[in-house]
């Protein structure tokens, strides 16, 4: 699916011709700010083992691969690609991308464009053709997100949001630091999602990150980062998320109350569960139930 704005769509030229699923977006409203402005950005996905190459590109790009696995030649460099991996590219990079077979790269991309673009992409840490890990690729990815809608939006004061998003975005992608081994990566990756994992199923069962690090047989210290790198929250705030949902379904039953669901999913008591429950749903947990008894079954 394509998006555009005031009518423009990105020039086909510009686009990969190996990509299968895409959310993009091309401006050219708004006057530059600073020297540098956003001329577009998108979400592409490449088809497994497809090779990519691009060189002659009129535009300085920043590109953050969300999923995948297989490698980048930036300017003759050949490096590893791995979800998280970010690298940035001038009008003169010559870039080749080549994702694995069976695992298609996903990338987000942003196209700057102006005389300050490549001072503005240096400032964010890209000085060179390397390849960077992100520190939270949660909240890299979630930014992309909200320039998407953003910039997919025509009004009067959008290419300054715009603007103002990108600036947001490059903060964030300056904090990234410089990519070790790709073993490593997959390594850690591995490592959360079968901590995540553990904790979707025992979430009832497991009451905190010294028990959840416990069953995974890590250290607390080491179950934190890997949460906050890869889900941009703590293991205690995932699994009181989790016990919340579960919760929620209990509530959907017949002749369910509201305390004991508290006490079977080890709340100190009624109006700690509520207050926990309403955080996270939006309502109380008497309100929940009485929707759900409204609409009677099914």
């Amino acid at each position: 699916m394509m998006t555009h704005v005031d009518g423009l769509a990105t020039p086909a030229e510009l686009c990969a011709g190996e990509v299968t699923d895409a959310r993009r977006f091309f401006r050219t409203d708004g006057a530059e700010s600073g020297g540098w402005r956003v001329v577009g950005a998108g979400w592409e996905s490449l088809a497994g083992g497809a090779y990519v190459q691009r060189r002659d590109f009129p535009f300085w790009s920043v590109e953050f691969i969300a999923a995948g696995r297989g490698r980048a030649e930036l300017g003759g460099l050949g490096q590893a690609l791995a979800a998280g991996r970010i690298y940035a590219t001038t009008p003169e990079t010559r870039l080749g991308l080549r994702g694995e077979a069976g695992r298609g790269l996903r990338r987000y991309y942003l196209w700057l464009d102006g005389p300050e673009a490549q001072a503005r992409i240096e400032a964010a840490g890209f000085g060179r053709s390397r390849v960077r890990a992100a520190a939270v690729p949660g909240e890299i990815r979630e930014a992309w997100e909200w320039l998407l809608r953003e910039g997919s939006r025509s009004g009067e004061g959008g290419a300054d949001l715009v603007r103002a998003l990108a600036e947001v975005l490059l903060l964030k992608l300056a904090q990234a630091r410089d990519a070790g081994g790709l073993d490593e990566i997959e390594g850690a990756r591995e490592s959360f999602e079968r901590c995540r994992a553990l904790a979707d199923g025992e979430a009832v069962r497991l009451r905190g990150a010294a028990e959840l690090a416990g069953a995974a047989g890590l250290r607390v210290e080491t179950l934190c980062r890997l949460f906050r790198r890869y889900a941009d929250t703590t293991p205690g705030a995932y699994l009181r998320r989790r016990r919340i949902r579960v919760a929620a379904e209990r509530l959907r039953e017949p002749g369910a109350r509201v305390k004991q669901v508290a006490l079977e999913l080890g709340f100190a008591d009624a109006f700690h569960f509520s207050r926990v429950f309403k955080a996270e749903l939006g309502v109380s947990p008497r309100v929940w139930r009485g929707r759900v008894e409204s609409i009677g079954p099914q």
